[in-house]
């Protein structure tokens, strides 16, 4: 392995001392080269150094301004410190640099939906859907942005998608018994608050929906 790889690996073990190590051991090794630049950065980000995250990865688009992994990178900081126009702006120009992954069309439709454009999200988290099928977090934003669309079919197909990978995720079900309650489906609405109770007794939502629904039934 080299460098890069070596500095990965230990980042993911958290060994972050050695992974800056392996990083510089990258950029010596070849200065031109952006891809150590965007892994120091992801390891500054990931310590919570994000002023010097941004410092890494502006280096790595001065050398390279095409660099997708670097705007991918870049606008994902952003998105996590709520910087939303420098989020879009970053992420919109990784698509445009030809990177093409789940993570990317997940972030961007996280983006959008954060800047309360659904419209623009949808497209953005079925693409990222499509890709990866099997991703929970992922099938449950598809399902909220097809339902904020008003797609309410297809956003009860998503969220049921999303229970199928993971039963016990309590705001997916919830948000599926409101898309019941949305389309007339009483019972299926009222079954699905209680189990969202039995999971999780605390959630207030569902406690607050069943309450009102538990008044008028005459429960």
């Amino acid at each position: 392995m080299n460098a890069n790889e070596l500095g990965i690996q230990a980042m993911q073990q958290g060994e972050f001392e050695q992974a800056a190590k392996q990083f510089n051991a990258a950029i010596e090794a070849d200065s031109t080269d952006p891809t150590g630049y965007v892994n120091m950065g992801t390891l500054l980000q990931a310590i919570g150094d994000h002023e010097q995250a941004v410092v890494f990865y502006d280096k790595a688009l001065e050398l390279d301004n095409a660099f997708g992994a670097a705007h991918y990178a870049k606008g994902a900081l952003a998105y996590e410190l709520e910087q939303l126009d420098l989020a879009e702006a970053s992420l919109r120009q990784a698509l445009l640099a030809g990177m093409d992954d789940a993570d990317l069309h997940f972030m961007l439709g996280l983006t959008y939906k954060a800047m309360g454009d659904f419209v623009r999200a949808l497209p953005r988290l079925r693409e990222a859907m499509k890709q990866a099928p099997e991703d929970v977090e992922i099938s449950f934003q598809y399902g909220l942005a097809l339902a904020q669309n008003e797609q309410l079919d297809l956003a009860v197909e998503a969220l049921e998608h999303t229970l199928d990978l993971d039963a016990s995720h309590t705001d997916a079900r919830y948000n599926l018994a409101i898309a019941y309650a949305f389309l007339g489906e009483q019972d299926k609405t009222y079954a699905e608050l209680e189990r969202v109770l039995e999971l999780q007794p605390d959630h207030a939502l569902a406690f607050d929906a069943k309450a009102k629904m538990d008044e008028l039934l005459g429960n």
